[in-house]
Order: structure tokens, then sequence, then C-alpha cells
């Protein structure tokens, strides 16, 4: 039987569209969530507001939540150590009353005083430290796990499983070394090296506390959680819907002016006719609306676009070590085949732009222009074609793909691009288990990918893609491994200070566009229609969602 360590599963992400008319429910860093609308609450005069959920949410453990429709509801029901300016991107302390560090390696957080979980239980040092270890400890399989690997303790925690994931081996540990509790309000925690960029992570769903009592009955918290947030949940219909009303014993500032959420479950983009009907206080049309939607003077009236760092991307299966996929030059050939302006202009006008880096430039780090062959060049793309040795006649270039319309639209409009350009036949794969059979190293063909960053860092955008410590079989889902890379990205986190590690970071960058391991497509715009109920819509700059904590009801 073969024997590994305990996956550390990296962030899926949610199954976003490449449009801002998927990416508008979503809040947050990794996030997803909304669209509502409300009059007012059979309950009288209480304030609600009125969203729409994707049906593909199965937990709300912080922990295990890395998709985007479970962490933009988890954003009101939690608080973490930092949050984000949603201008800026700078993490800002919150529940954090100090995060302080001389070597960027042993780091000392402060906590504020008197705060509570909505059980009553309190926010202190232990409830970050027994979260970290619930998701560090290997067998547990909570998908934020990866996140504590920089945390001294990480690897005896870990453990090795099966092909089927049963545990073979157990762990050494059951709690991080690198973390200890000082005091009732002080958290120590040790890297195993030095990374300038540890706050600037701290906000992000994964580090958020836990109370005891979920600890004690993880099952029931997944359902409903106990959070320190200024809501708390109310009830959780799976598939239907889920409320949550405010708490009248919450103590920090970011309150919304609002006093329930109620969160209706859809499949796809299916919630924008109760949008137009007025049931829902956030909305965007599907595609094949969208002209209409922007035509109509009310609604356009109401609609707010924002530039985000969703990133959507093509991959290929570099693991299979055989042409044409590890050839450079077949990659750089269907890049430059690829009109990515015709087909956002024909699928989803004004909802991308065209992606021309890894990295977003509304990220610190990020830079337009660092993809050199992400420009169209049909005749560019037929001579690397050429190249790489040609198309073997007859075969058909499978693209894998999750189960969404507007995905399924968007890829057709690049497969008929490839079959013009390169005379390449191609078939969409759409698939409900497209994420594990991603990691399962399944795909014999092309990929979707999308990914927007968690903290605001460019080493978001690099490490956790397509960092690997193993080079014979590289990262998970692509199979790459540079040793250039790695350099680049350990020297930049063990730089002295936040632009120290930038500019590194911004090295391995570099390093990608020469290796060219996949193919940059668009960054998603969002593009939030708004009721007449509802105001102040500010956008979040990592996922394009309507940040709920500053969405104002007004009536």
């Amino acid at each position: 039987m073969l024997h590994r360590r305990l996956p550390v599963r990296r962030p899926a992400k949610a199954l976003l569209a490449a449009t801002a008319a998927i990416a508008l429910f979503a809040t947050a860093a990794c996030s997803s969530g909304g669209s509502g609308s409300n009059s007012s609450d059979s309950g009288g005069s209480q304030k609600t507001i009125h969203l729409a959920l994707g049906q593909d949410v199965d937990t709300l453990l912080p922990m295990d939540s890395n998709v985007g429709d479970n962490i933009g509801v988890l954003d009101v029901v939690f608080d973490g150590l930092v949050r984000y300016d949603p201008k800026t991107t700078k993490p800002y302390n919150y529940v954090a009353q100090s995060i302080e560090t001389t070597d960027n390696k042993v780091w000392t957080i402060k906590i504020k005083k008197d705060l509570t979980f909505s059980n009553g239980e309190p926010v202190d040092a232990a409830s970050f430290a027994r979260s970290w270890n619930y998701s560090a400890y290997g067998p547990n399989a909570m998908a934020n796990n990866y996140y504590f690997e920089r945390i001294d303790g990480y690897d005896a925690m870990q453990g090795e499983t099966d092909d089927d994931g049963n545990v073979t081996v157990k762990p050494k540990a059951k709690e991080l070394s690198g973390v200890k509790v000082v005091d009732d309000l002080t958290l120590q925690v040790t890297l195993t090296a030095p990374f300038a960029g540890f706050s600037t992570m701290l906000g992000y769903t994964g580090f958020f506390p836990a109370a005891k009592a979920c600890i004690d009955d993880i099952k029931a918290c997944s359902k409903k959680p106990i959070g320190n947030g200024p809501f708390k949940i109310d009830n959780w219909n799976q598939g239907v819907e889920l409320t949550a009303s405010k708490r009248k014993d919450y103590k920090l500032p970011e309150v919304p002016n609002y006093d329930k959420i109620d969160w209706k479950e859809y499949a796809g983009s299916s919630s924008w006719p109760d949008f137009q009907a007025g049931d829902l206080d956030l909305g965007a049309p599907p595609p094949e609306q969208w002209q209409q939607a922007n035509n109509d003077p009310d609604l356009s009236s109401r609609k707010v676009t924002k530039e985000t760092a969703d990133l959507t991307y093509l991959g290929f299966p570099l693991y299979r070590k055989n042409r044409p996929w590890d050839n450079i030059e077949f990659r750089k050939a269907i890049s430059m085949a690829i009109d990515r302006q015709k087909i956002i202009d024909t699928v989803v006008p004004s909802q991308s732009v065209p992606a021309t880096s890894w990295v977003a430039p509304t990220i610190p780090g990020g830079k337009a222009g660092t993809c050199e062959w992400c420009k169209y060049d049909p005749a560019a793309a037929k001579a690397a074609l050429q190249k790489a040795g040609g198309w073997p006649s007859g075969k058909v270039l499978n693209i894998y793909l999750g189960k969404d319309d507007t995905n399924e639209a968007y890829f057709k409009a690049i497969g008929d691009q490839l079959a013009l350009n390169l005379g390449i036949k191609y078939k969409l794969i759409p698939s409900e288990d497209f994420f594990a059979e991603r990691s399962a190293r399944k795909f014999d063909g092309a990929y979707r990918n999308n990914w927007f960053p968690d903290y605001p860092l460019n080493e978001n955008f690099l490490a956790p893609v397509y960092s690997s410590g193993d080079p014979k079989n590289g990262n998970t889902n692509f199979g790459y491994y540079d040793a250039d890379f790695e350099k680049a990205i350990k020297e930049g986190d063990q730089a002295p200070d936040i632009d120290s590690a930038i500019a590194k970071y911004q090295e391995a960058e570099h390093v990608l566009a020469k290796d060219f391991p996949t193919i940059p497509l668009d960054f998603s715009n969002s593009v939030t229609f708004y009721s007449e109920r509802v105001d102040n819509i500010v956008i979040n700059p990592f996922s394009g969602a309507t940040e709920l904590r500053q969405l104002k009801y007004v009536g």
C-alpha cells in the first residue's frame, strides 16, 4: 500500500465564474456570499437584508472553509486578529491589540480584553491556540491545514495516510510547539523561519478563533458555528436558507446598521429573477441578460463596478512529462491564440479585463505586463505550435472545468479560437468533481483554474499555487517545480521587511514568466446591482464581493 503524508489541501477556491456575476456573491478574502433585498421583516421593525448564497456550502467551520460562499457568511459571524482596509488592502489590528516581532520569526500577539463568543466564552489567547491546533492536526483533514506549515511543530502533527485517506501512521504531536499561551491575552508564535508577511495573513478565515464548545462538538459547530463577530447564526436549513441576527453583546466597532441577514440558497446565477422582483438587495445578471440590465436606466443607476484580484487562468498536466504539455512553445501557442478581449466582450462584457500577469496589479507587489506571451498574436501562435512539433492529427484537446454555465460559455469561446487559429479540435469536460479530480492528477488536457488572494501580499498568488518541496513530482495541481522560483520565495520569506519581501516575490513571478507553466486569462470586475433599500456598496478588493459590514440598510 502506498503511504504518504496526510494531505495538506491547498485551497480549491470557490468555483467562481470568470465573471463578476458570480464574484459578486462573495465577501471577504476568499469570499462569496451576497445578494439580497428587504422591505421590512415579518418580526416588526427589524431591518433585514436578503442575500443570495450558492448551494455548494457544506460547512461553516472556519478551519474547514476556503471557498467563497462559506467565507462570505463567516466574515460577519467571526472576527480575526486583523481585518483589511477595502480601499488600500492593508491589514489593521482588530481583535489584536498589537502584533509585534523583532526578528520576523517570533511574534507576540496581544488580544483586546473583554471580548466574547456568542455563547459567552472569552475570546482569548487559548481560543486562537485551540483553533490553530485543530486546523494543523493532520488527521482532522481541515481545508486550511496548510496555512500553519510555517509554524514550529507543524510537521510533527501530520502523520501518513493511504490512498483512501485512512490514517496509517499517527502524528507525533497534537499541538503546535510554536504556539504558546503566555497569559490570558498573550499568544507567542514561533515560525520555522522568518517571514515578514506573517501578520498580513492573520485576517484570513483559517486563523479565526474557536470556542471550547465548538471543539467539543465539531459536527454541530460546522452547521451552527459559535462566532465572535457581530452576527450569530440562527438557523441553517441546508440547501434552502440561512439566517443570522445581530448580537446585542458585541463590543467592537464594525457593526452594520441592520438587524438580520437572510441568505437564500441558489444554484448558479439563478437568483437574478428574485433580484429583479425586489426580493434581493444585491444581484448581477447572467450573461444573456447583461446588456438588457445595463441598458435599463433604473438598474444601471444602481450599479457599482470595481476591478478585483480574482484571476482565471489555464493550467496543464506538466506532471505527465510528455509532449505537448511540458513543451513551453506549445503553451505559448495556446496563450497567443486566445483573443482575451474578444472573449470578454462576447461572453462576459465589462465583467473582466485581460490578464497580463500572475499577480493582480491591485495587490501589493502586483504589476501588469509580466506575461510576455499573453498578447493575442495568431501568427506567432502558429509559429510556436510548429516549433513545438505541431498538434497530432485527429487528436482532441480536452478542456476540464467545473459545472457552471458562464464558465462553459467562456471556455467554449477559448476552444473555438484554438480551433480557428491553430486547427486544434477540443472537447469541454465540465464536472462537479473538478477539484477532486484536479488534486488526484486525473487530467490529460488543459484545465480551468481560479485564484483570488486570502491576504494582501503578492506571495499569496505564488507560493500557495506553485511552490513545491518535491523537485521530482512538482506541485500538486500542475507538477511545476523550479529551483530559482523556490529560492526567490524563500528569500522573500526571510526578508527583513515587507518591502524587501515583495521585491523578492516579484523575482519569483519573473521566474514564472520565464517558465510559463500556466496561462493568465483575466481578472474579474465586480459588477454589483443593488436595490433601493440599501446603500454604501463597498467592494472587497480581493474577491469582488460586497463588504457586508459596510453595507447600509436605508429602508
